[in-house]
């Protein structure tokens, strides 16, 4: 009888630890899904940002281009012509 009552809370302990590591492993998961968004949320960011950058450069390159190889620069206000038609 005494046997069967410490075999029994065993049983009750065992049921539970595994109940709460099923708990946690479902928090875990659910944990690294949500960081596994944030990645592809992050990466596409920095894919966003390397393009934005990659066309900033450009303009900064052609800017110099233009104000150094063709010695261009930005009118002023007496240099500005407006044509209407």
């Amino acid at each position: 009888m005494k046997l069967n009552l410490i075999l029994f809370f065993v049983l009750i302990v065992c049921a539970l630890t595994t109940v709460n590591f099923k708990h946690l492993t479902r928090n875990s998961f659910a944990e690294l899904d949500e960081e596994s968004k944030n990645t592809l949320n992050l990466k596409d960011q920095q894919t966003m940002l390397r393009i934005e950058e990659s066309s900033e450069s450009r303009i900064e390159m052609i800017e110099k281009a233009a104000k150094y190889k063709l010695n261009m620069h930005i009118p002023s206000k007496k240099e500005k012509k407006v044509i209407i038609r």
